[in-house]
């Protein structure tokens, strides 16, 4: 028994049988007041003049694939410019040039790095957040599944 689930029987002794569980009366009453305080459109509602956040999971990993695929794709192009820069600089090694082309190959490899970093990470947190709402929303619905709404 959780402590909230204990608080509210010693305060309401009467919602609970002999046996320490919850009467259908009370389980009804449970559903409907959360049923209430879900909000939605037309009022109730807790915060925000009952506006309702909404996350669609399928929108948030076309997002993380869009984003793996952009990833892969800004990579192959950096590869492209980094080997061409590396045939110009091996080309022209004895040229005051390849300094230069040396230099911009390193700069453009850390910075191609740190675009491809920046997208992997955007990716995983994408995929972390569909998880974890996927997994809350299983949750919720277990739960609600288990108050059965007193239909027993």
């Amino acid at each position: 028994m959780t402590y909230d689930q204990d608080w509210d029987r010693r305060l309401n002794p009467f919602r609970y049988n002999a046996d320490g569980q919850l009467t259908d009366t009370a389980k009804r009453q449970n559903v409907a007041m959360e049923l209430n305080s879900a909000g939605g459109k037309g009022g109730g509602g807790t915060g925000h003049g009952g506006r309702q956040t909404s996350v669609l999971t399928a929108a948030l990993t076309k997002a993380a694939n869009s984003l793996e695929q952009l990833r892969s794709d800004t990579d192959k192009v950096d590869m492209n410019a980094l080997s061409g820069t590396d045939a110009a600089w091996s080309a022209l090694e004895s040229w005051q040039v390849a300094n230069g082309l040396d230099r911009m190959h390193r700069r453009w490899a850390a910075e191609a790095s740190n675009l491809s970093k920046m997208l992997s990470d955007a990716t995983m947190k994408l995929h972390n957040t569909t998880t974890s709402y996927a997994h809350t929303d299983e949750t919720e619905k277990s739960r609600m599944d288990s108050l059965d709404g007193g239909r027993s």
